[in-house]
């Protein structure tokens, strides 16, 4: 019958296997959010499906892949009660902007943790780079702001640098982790803190083990830059202690400019054609 077909393809009928696994719509959701394993098996019964999902991989992979199915769901609906259909590209997008903002509020519970305990005077022995990203959500692009502190505080190096195809803030955020590293090697420093105040990004850079996650593929050229240093260490910080790096990202975002500032000396560049021996990150 005509009502018991998939309102978004009009092809298979709609159970609740076609919505969240055959529906060429779906497919392409879970293709854009980098999801295509969850088709590695042959498990024609949804619930098993769904079991060996779960049993597959990561909480950070499991947390996006339950969003997903929420979203899926909850886009399928809007389709039949208020007429309203959205492409794969703008749910996949949606399911990213919702990680993301979870992200963020996990971050703000943590800084409002960190702000209401005493407060210590931290003494830090080594070169510091501080980075943030300001994200554009309407041209998905980002800026990095870094800020290279020496061991007496004082700013040596600053340095902006331009994103473009950036999926969300989280990715953002990864990207001027992996900037902020390349320019640690750049520079020349063989020990190095790299401070930043995505709470998640600085503990995927922390740790040893392939990480799954959209940002995988970032954070496994964070780790593959390791080897350059001495010793290289990632810490969290609350955004109230990384307002130059934070401020320095959205007016590079705002003026459209990159710039290079080292030693007094200010450098505009262009990053599509900036060559350097580590290579582009964008």
């Amino acid at each position: 019958m005509v009502e018991d077909r998939c309102v978004r393809c009009h092809q298979g009928e709609e159970d609740t296997n076609h919505v969240f696994r055959l529906c060429p719509t779906t497919k392409e959701i879970w293709n854009q959010l980098n999801f295509t394993w969850v088709f590695n098996n042959s498990i024609p019964d949804l619930w098993n499906w769904l079991t060996w999902v779960f049993n597959q991989w990561t909480n950070e992979q499991c947390r996006i892949f339950c969003c997903g199915l929420w979203l899926i769901w909850a886009n399928r609906n809007k389709v039949i009660y208020e007429g309203k259909s959205s492409t794969s590209h703008d749910i996949s997008k949606q399911i990213n902007s919702y990680i993301s903002e979870l992200d963020g509020i996990k971050n703000k519970a943590f800084i409002l943790e960190t702000n209401a305990r005493p407060k210590q005077q931290v003494q830090r022995a080594n070169v510091v780079i501080y980075f943030d990203a300001a994200f554009d959500s309407l041209n998905f692009r980002s800026r990095s702001g870094l800020v290279v502190k020496d061991e007496g505080g004082r700013t040596i190096a600053i340095k902006s640098i331009l994103h473009v195809n950036v999926a969300s803030p989280f990715v953002a955020e990864a990207h001027a982790g992996f900037q902020a590293t390349k320019l640690g090697i750049n520079m020349g420093f063989h020990i190095l803190d790299i401070l930043g105040d995505s709470k998640t990004v600085i503990t995927k850079c922390q740790d040893v083990n392939r990480d799954r996650s959209t940002i995988g593929a970032i954070i496994s050229d964070i780790q593959s830059l390791k080897p350059h240093f001495q010793e290289i260490s990632f810490y969290f910080i609350p955004r109230l202690e990384n307002t130059e790096a934070h401020r320095l990202a959205k007016e590079a975002l705002k003026n459209g400019e990159e710039q290079y500032l080292e030693g007094g000396t200010s450098r505009p560049f262009r990053g599509e054609i900036e060559q350097n021996r580590l290579g582009s990150s964008s």
